[in-house]
């Protein structure tokens, strides 16, 4: 099955996304073989995967139940810190 979005551009705007992560100061890992992010979470070992949808028009996480739309990295980035945050002190 192809994906509707290029991998360039499926980089690109997982590039966008980490520079934002890393702005709210999260840790951030790229990963391009199997192109998405990983966060440091406060479980050892446990990372948040962030990926690019096959449709090119939401960051998904937390296993795709999360979306957000990839024209607003800054506001993914807002909601996956929050996320995060929520999760940590559950």
């Amino acid at each position: 099955m192809r994906h509707a979005i290029r991998y360039d551009e499926e980089l690109r705007l997982l590039g966008e996304l980490y520079r934002e992560l890393v702005g709210l100061g999260l840790r951030v890992g790229f990963r391009d073989a199997l192109p998405g992010l990983t966060i440091t979470t406060g479980i050892p070992g446990v990372p948040l995967y962030v990926f690019v949808t096959e449709s090119g028009h939401d960051f998904d996480w937390n296993n795709a139940e999360m979306r957000h739309p990839v024209e607003d990295a800054a506001g993914a980035a807002r909601r996956i810190a929050a996320f995060l945050q929520d999760h940590e002190h559950a």
